[in-house]
Parts: structure tokens; sequence; C-alpha cells
């Protein structure tokens, strides 16, 4: 997470190449385009309540699996992501990316919500695996949306600054969710449930799509 924060303030010190100019076409501008920015600002501000996963298997250690048990659910979690993830990032060339993110963001919200409500280890086991949907969603979606709007000869920045964003977004949601922990991080987990469920809510009624390309 770090070092993906970093990765903005590298940014400046590459120098990306000058692709070989087109008849016609006007000089680019070294700004990236503003529905770009917009779009990093929305995934920045949902990366602030999107805490890293070893909270999660925190939560279930604390919640009674052993310490074998996660690593075992945490290798599930991984099967998850890895069975959806090509299925998903196939979708996104059909669908517009904002349906597919806001869908990751609800299996988001029942995944976190549920752990939040629920100290059942079956329960717990099913919303893992939803889980893994929404992370299959979010890496799908967020790199292939950053790079259809940005310039051909901005792709590297573009990508730069959404990791960084994103990276620093997650450290801050970190260090939030950590304090507030508690027994369970039951108070976290419902709180970044609820968030991301208004985020998907906005993004279906399609309040957040303004200026944001499909």
């Amino acid at each position: 997470m770090i070092p993906a924060a970093l990765s903005v303030f590298f940014i400046k010190f590459v120098k990306e190449s000058e692709p070989p100019k087109r008849g016609g076409d006007s000089a680019v501008s070294g700004a990236l385009p503003a529905e770009l920015k917009r779009l990093v600002l929305l995934m920045g501000l949902f990366g602030l309540v999107n805490f890293p996963d070893a909270l999660i298997l925190l939560h279930l250690y604390q919640i009674g699996f052993s310490t074998f048990a996660v690593v075992a659910l945490y290798a599930l979690f991984n099967f998850s992501y890895a069975l959806l993830a090509y299925p998903l990032g196939a979708l996104t060339d059909r669908i517009p990316k904002h349906r597919i993110f806001a869908g990751g963001l609800t299996a988001f919200a029942i995944a976190y919500i549920g752990l939040s409500l629920t100290n059942s280890q079956g329960i717990s086991i099913l919303l893992l695996l939803v889980y893994g949907g929404f992370a299959a969603c979010n890496d799908a979606v967020g790199k292939s949306w950053v790079a259809k709007i940005a310039p051909n000869d901005r792709q590297g920045s573009a990508q730069g600054l959404f990791q960084g964003v994103s990276g620093g977004a997650i450290l801050i949601a970190g260090i939030w969710a950590g304090l507030s922990w508690g027994e369970f991080g039951n108070l976290p987990l419902f709180i970044s449930g609820v968030v991301a469920i208004f985020v998907a809510i906005a993004l279906w009624r399609d309040i957040l799509k303004t200026g944001l390309p499909q």
C-alpha cells in the first residue's frame, strides 16, 4: 500500500515516449482529462472504507476460526476471485463499467455488513466467497476504466495516479479501521458496508456517472 501511494510522487520523474503523430490530430495536452480525475477521486473515496484484507482475516480468527482455517479461508477467497476475474473482465466489454463496479460494491456491502452482523462460521464462509466477487469486479473495472479514459500518451501517468490514490486511501482505511476495531471489528465492517451500498446506489442511479465515460 505504501509503495502504491509513493508511486504518485515518482510519476513526475518518468518520461513517457511520444506516440507517432497522425495527420489531423491536434497537439496532445500534458494534463490528464477532468473525467479521469473524477474517476480517480471516486475510486479513492471508496478506498477510504476498503481496508486491508488482513483485518478480515483477523475478524475470522476472532470469531473462532483456527490459524490453519484462516489461511485455508484466504485461499478460498483467492479461488473465488480467480474463478470470477476472467468472466467479469469479459463482461466489461459488453456492459457499462459503472454497472459492473456498482455490482462489485453491492457484493462488498453484503460481505462487510453480513460479517458485522453474524459470528456464524458457516455464514462467514459464504460471505467470504461473495467478497471474492467484489475483488474480481474491482480489478476488472478499475484499470480498464482508467485505460479507456486516459490519452494514449498518458497511460503510465494515469495508471500511476490511480494506483497511488487507491493505495493511499486503503492505507488510511487500514489506520482508522484498526483504531476502531474493538473485539470483532463489527463497527468498521458495518460502516464500510453502509458507505459501499450508498456509492453503489448512486452509481445505479447514474448520479456519479455524470462525466465518467462507460
